[in-house]
């Protein structure tokens, strides 16, 4: 019976890192916020969604100027922009 090779650069299949909890659910990362005349959008990993609407098991409740307020698995979380790294030249 043939056996299925190992790559030995992985970690074994059954290794979690330490600290992993799998009932935790993922970090979203707010991305952008966009002000139209239409009303805002909010940018979370690469969807764009207004309030009211749901993706991936959340749903987006208030769009602020720098942050996103959403629910997930029945709790609110607030999703901030981050400060960009370099500042603007003048």
């Amino acid at each position: 019976m043939a056996q299925a090779a190992v790559d030995p650069t992985q970690p074994p299949a059954d290794l979690q890192p330490a600290g992993a909890d799998a009932g935790a659910p993922a970090a979203l990362s707010l991305q952008a916020i966009l002000r139209g005349a239409q009303g805002s959008r909010a940018v979370i990993d690469g969807q764009s969604l207004r309030v009211g609407e749901q993706h991936a098991g959340l749903r987006v409740l208030a769009i602020h100027p720098h942050s996103v307020l959403i629910e997930r698995q029945g709790r609110q979380e607030l999703l901030r922009l981050v400060e960009p790294v370099a500042k603007p030249s003048r």
